[in-house]
């Protein structure tokens, strides 16, 4: 019976851990590290960031996902169109993605201002856990 060294192995808590790029979203997902005497400050700003990682993994996910999906029916409708092709052109292509970006502006656009919003929001946090961080660590 062969077994997985990973699969007992108990994260260190002195680190954050990122794993391998989603193969849908391409966001990297996170395990942020816990320390034994978490503050509420801390307990809250760790959960933020990862929610916002979430939250960035499923916009990916779901335009990823239908960019894989129209870009699949562009390239068949086109060699369809010119039966003559293995490979559609780096014009059409260009045409394709140009297409599918401008049809997306106002998700993408709502995106960024998401993300904005969101980033700035942890910035009050992180400094009062780099406080607390700090101060924890004068004490030793």
């Amino acid at each position: 019976m062969a077994s997985n060294p990973g699969a007992n192995v108990r994260l260190d808590s002195r680190y954050d851990w990122v794993g391998p790029p989603d193969k849908i979203s391409k966001i990297r997902p996170f395990q942020l590290r816990r320390v034994d005497n978490e503050t509420v400050t801390e307990k809250k700003y760790r959960l933020a960031r990862q929610e916002m990682n979430e939250w960035n993994s499923r916009f990916w996910s779901e335009h990823n996902t239908l960019f894989e999906r129209r870009r699949a029916g562009f390239v068949a409708e086109r060699k369809n169109q010119l039966s003559r092709i293995e490979h559609v052109s780096a014009n059409d292509m260009s045409e394709f993605y140009r297409s599918f970006l401008n049809e997306r502006y106002r998700d993408l656009s709502a995106y960024n201002r998401e993300w904005y919003r969101r980033n700035f929001s942890l910035i009050w946090p992180a400094l009062k856990v780099n406080l607390i961080r700090f101060g924890r660590l004068l004490r030793r």
